[in-house]
């Protein structure tokens, strides 16, 4: 049935489908409006399969050669409206849509890898050897290798992995590998950094930009920006280890960006900071379930204020 609704899909749906895509990955926060995506998924089952499908044919692009990616942005269609720049020029979209179609049931049947993505809401994954990953709001997550065993993830993620000496699982997450045998850890990726931390076990992470790996075990953390090729370790409380999930960011000494970044993915915030502010630090807890309040909360206890309106707000200097 689902081969069949792959092979029907309009080259027209698959366009839209790819603009929302385009949306989806971009990472400025006037960049998505969330309620005519919602609006728009909603409106047939097929969109579901043409965003799924545009999704596989964008990896398979990027694996492949830049041709299509952006540089100048050509006219842009007014549905759905887009308010600036995605990763690919709109030109490109229409090939790629295009691709899409003629590939639809190739890559549903012979891909060796299983993709994964969560828009507004979080999604559990069962891994074939009973493990189990929760996938965060507006993120990422491939699976593929043998038996399941390689899994690249974009965004947010807690892994609750089987204890297996006999085989080695490895996560990627912005060019740093997360090697495992069985333990409960979280992830974090956005753009070039990301964070690891570990509830239960240990788990050993490197990269090619690290100048070596490290072990982390359960109560610790590791942060590692690959632009500035820094790497910070601390301890974490175990409990506070994925508490996303129950509506609670905990920092210590993050950056603001880092911490804004976090309020777009688990509150849904549109916000954004001038880069003069993007390097403040911020240690303590918010709790996300208001995301406005939290975004306040924060504001007033790093002496900044904000201005505009909510779906639209902007940190500034007090």
């Amino acid at each position: 049935m689902k081969r069949d609704m792959d092979a029907d899909l309009p080259e027209a749906m698959l366009l839209e489908a790819a603009q929302w895509h385009v949306r989806c990955e971009d990472e400025r926060a006037d960049a998505m409006d969330w309620d005519a995506f919602t609006a728009w998924l909603e409106a047939d089952p097929r969109h579901r399969v043409a965003l799924d499908q545009m999704a596989l044919t964008a990896d398979r692009l990027e694996a492949h050669g830049g041709a299509l990616f952006l540089d100048d942005v050509g006219e842009q269609p007014s549905q759905p409206a887009s308010r600036g720049r995605g990763r690919w020029a709109w030109g490109g979209l229409a090939v790629a849509a295009s691709l899409a179609a003629m590939v639809a049931v190739p890559l549903f049947t012979s891909a060796p890898s299983t993709r994964y993505v969560t828009h507004g809401t979080v999604r559990r994954i069962a891994l074939s050897d009973g493990s189990s990953v929760l996938l965060a709001p507006h993120s990422r997550l491939l699976v593929g290798g043998r038996g399941g065993d390689h899994i690249e993830v974009a965004g947010g993620a807690m892994f609750d992995i089987r204890h297996d000496p006999s085989r080695t699982l490895t996560v990627d997450a912005g060019g740093v590998r997360i090697s495992d045998i069985g333990t409960r850890f979280d992830v974090q990726q956005d753009r070039d950094v990301v964070r690891v931390s570990v509830a239960e076990g240990r788990v050993t992470v490197n990269g090619d930009a690290m100048a070596r790996p490290v072990a982390l075990d359960a109560g610790s953390g590791l942060t590692f920006d690959a632009g500035r090729a820094a790497l910070t370790l601390a301890p974490v409380r175990p409990a506070d280890v994925g508490a996303w999930q129950a509506g609670r960011l905990t920092y210590d000494n993050a950056s603001l960006a880092l911490v804004l970044a976090d309020l777009r993915r688990y509150a849904g915030v549109r916000v954004d900071a001038p880069p003069a502010l993007e390097a403040r630090r911020f240690s303590g807890t918010l709790i996300v379930d208001d995301g406005d309040k939290a975004l306040r909360d924060l504001v007033g206890l790093l002496g900044l204020r904000l201005r505009g309106h909510a779906g639209d707000w902007r940190v500034e200097p007090n």
